[in-house]
């Protein structure tokens, strides 16, 4: 079945709609109940004006300006700052602006009208499902991620000592 073919199936546009809100809400729930830590993160971007986040009104721009200020980031070589992505700490990486270029591309897929079919029980149980399983899946590849950036400061961090201890 053709990706577009899918998408358009209204079962697997709530999937993907579930997803993004589930992680969407994720990451407000943190900024929420971490608001210093959030504007810290924020801040240490030196890139997004203070009242411009209060205009961004779509999940995919938002995706995108997080993704954007990540790389550039990444390219001044500033690794060691939290992402801000909420819970434990979360170096930057360029997993994190894949992360992000791919939950732009599912909120932007789905923008597009879904086809005109009756809504039954089944869907309604399979859209449940494939929200709670890609999420899921979503919050294994986040760890995964964290752990790499960690993994990753740690080598370096112990490849300076090792160089200073020959």
């Amino acid at each position: 079945m053709e990706v577009a073919a899918l998408l358009a199936d209204p079962a697997a546009a709530g999937i993907v709609v579930g997803v993004v809100a589930l992680v969407l809400l994720g990451a407000a729930w943190h900024k929420l109940s971490e608001p210093n830590a959030f504007l810290s993160a924020l801040a240490a971007y030196r890139i997004v004006p203070a009242g411009l986040l209060e205009a961004l009104f779509a999940a995919a721009v938002l995706f995108l300006i997080y993704g954007a200020a990540i790389a550039i980031n990444l390219l001044r070589g500033r690794s060691y700052i939290d992402c801000g992505c909420g819970g434990a700490a979360h170096p930057l990486s360029w997993g994190l602006v894949v992360r992000n270029a791919v939950l732009a591309a599912a909120a932007l897929a789905v923008t597009t009208p879904t086809s005109d079919r009756a809504f039954d029980w089944l869907d309604a149980v399979t859209l449940v499902a494939g929200v709670l399983a890609f999420y899921m899946a979503y919050l294994m590849a986040d760890e995964l991620l964290r752990q790499a950036s960690r993994m990753a400061r740690a080598e370096r961090s112990s490849g300076q000592h090792e160089g200073t201890l020959s």
